[in-house]
């Protein structure tokens, strides 16, 4: 995948898990799909590809792992914040 789908995937996610959850911290903790998502995604594409990996393949765990838990975090803020200014809205505040 690349830097760009990486990015976006966690925005989605991100921006469900901020819409769909009213505590911040359920909200955070669910967030923590998104790195253990990414290594599991690595791991199987290392096993069903073994002619492409090469002696820095290793580095996917690491670079990997940067780009979808960004836009998570962005996914989350920007799902919260809607969330936020919609109760607000209905409550007539």
């Amino acid at each position: 995948m690349t830097i760009e789908a990486l990015l976006i995937a966690g925005a989605i996610f991100g921006l469900i898990v901020g819409l769909g959850f009213r505590s911040h911290k359920l909200g955070c903790a669910t967030l923590w799909i998104v790195p253990i998502g990414i290594f599991v995604y690595v791991d199987w594409w290392q096993k069903t590809h073994p002619e492409n990996l090469r002696s820095t393949s290793g580095l996917d765990f690491v670079f990997g792992l940067p780009f979808p838990c960004m836009g998570a975090m962005g996914g989350y803020l920007a799902g919260a914040a809607i969330r936020y200014a919609a109760i607000k809205k209905r409550n007539g505040s």
